[in-house]
């Protein structure tokens, strides 16, 4: 994969990093500062790739007549019965 190509992921496990650094390493002021900055860019990264996601997760519906409809999903309506949720 090329460097400059970003994925969730990749943006998630580089801000995992950046926070233990943080939080565990005996930083000086401009070193944890230039994480700190780099995390807010990985970060906005993250919650862009959370946000395509959200646009296109649909849900499919059947209504009372039979007939199909696609509907934007909302993040309440996710069955809190569900295995690993909650």
């Amino acid at each position: 994969m090329n460097e400059h190509e970003d994925t969730f992921e990749s943006a998630l496990t580089e801000l995992e990093s950046i926070v233990d650094s943080l939080e565990h390493d005996d930083l000086e002021l401009d070193q944890a500062l230039t994480l700190f900055e780099r995390g807010i860019e990985r970060l906005r990264v993250a919650a862009g790739f959370l946000d395509a996601a959200h646009g296109r997760v649909e849900e499919l519906v059947q209504d009372a007549a039979g007939s199909l409809d696609i509907v934007p999903m909302e993040i309440g309506d996710r069955d809190s019965n569900e295995p690993g949720v909650g």
